[in-house]
């Protein structure tokens, strides 16, 4: 695989382009005093795909503490009124401004309204790649695709809401990208990088697909990067985990790759998820559960001369960044936006 690189950190869609597409860049970080406070902050492009234009939204959410309340702000501009570079990372979306180691912005009304000036780190950072190869972001197969262009960043600056100003210094955090022709139907995915007394970043997920009117069994994949080496557990070949327990609030999976095994698990407690209506360019609804304070275990093994000796037994204590998208509307997390 060639080297990680931000050569693909820029905005793939195409105007005019036949058939719907969906595209977000996303930023979270906690702090990490006290990680239950925390914001999540997403850039986003919708295109119906039907000759209606195409639009672009920011989406804020300030995470207080655990078990809420949540505050959370939208903002929606017609495409042909923002800049969408296709060449580099620089969005600008009413207010809004995305570029390689800034964002900032104003989304909301009144007492409701969310404010930020952040930098972070972006030049040094290596690309975590969720797909197995790299010809996947180029093709047509895969349908979604996603990546970590900054795994673990450090953001500092401010974020408000009204009167309410946290000062961000060196909160560790994550910039990602995803794209494709509508959100995925069904899927949990997490990352971390805040876990206790460890230099590790864990990033996964487990995703059905839409075959015809049926879904797909669950697709897992996941990358470790733990003590500067990097832990593929994302091979085309393991996709198919029956290990994988995926309930309403938590998820779990084991995966063996190349002499090693990962023990994984994460979950929230409902009152620590936000929700939020995603669309698809056909105009049907899912919604995704969105936190960014769930607890995570990770446990790495390997293998040597036949037996499997324990190499790291983490936690990440209500700092794991954990989103579950469902179609259902029974799972009792208020709507925010």
């Amino acid at each position: 695989m060639p080297p990680p690189s931000h050569s693909t950190d820029c905005v793939r869609w195409k105007p005019g382009r036949r058939g719907g597409h969906v595209e977000s860049f996303f930023l979270k970080a906690n702090n990490p005093r006290r990680p239950e406070q925390a914001f999540w902050l997403k850039f986003t492009i919708l295109d119906p795909g039907s000759g209606t234009e195409a639009v672009a939204e920011v989406w804020a959410i300030r995470l207080p503490s655990r078990g809420g309340p949540h505050q959370a702000a939208k903002a929606t501009y017609p495409s042909s009124g923002c800049r969408l570079t296709g060449d580099k990372l620089d969005l600008q979306v009413g207010k809004c401004v995305l570029q390689a180691g800034r964002t900032r912005g104003i989304v909301g009304d009144g007492e409701e309204q969310i404010c930020w000036d952040l930098e972070f780190d972006y030049q040094d950072q290596e690309v975590m790649h969720g797909l197995p190869h790299r010809w996947m972001y180029e093709a047509s197969f895969p349908r979604n695709k996603v990546y970590t262009s900054c795994p673990s960043t450090r953001f500092r600056g401010t974020i408000s809401r009204g009167d309410d100003r946290w000062e961000v210094s060196d909160w560790p955090g994550m910039l990602g990208h995803n794209w494709g022709a509508a959100h995925n139907p069904s899927y949990h995915w997490a990352q971390c990088n805040l876990f206790e007394d460890a230099d590790c970043v864990f990033e996964g997920y487990s995703a059905r697909l839409k075959l015809g009117p049926w879904l797909s069994p669950w697709l897992t994949g996941a990358v470790v990067r733990f003590e500067g080496t990097e832990l593929r557990f994302n091979s085309v070949s393991g996709a198919l985990n029956r290990s994988v327990r995926a309930e309403l609030f938590s998820w779990s999976f084991t995966a063996q790759q190349a002499g090693w095994r990962l023990s994984w698990q994460v979950e929230a407690a409902r009152e620590d998820f936000a929700g939020l209506t995603y669309i698809n360019p056909g105009g049907d609804e899912n919604y995704c559960l969105n936190s960014k304070i769930a607890t995570c275990t990770l446990q790495l093994q390997r293998r040597e001369q036949g037996t499997w000796k324990d190499v790291a037994d983490l936690i990440g204590r209500h700092s794991c960044a954990y989103e579950i998208l469902v179609q259902e509307t029974d799972h009792g997390v208020p709507i925010l936006v």
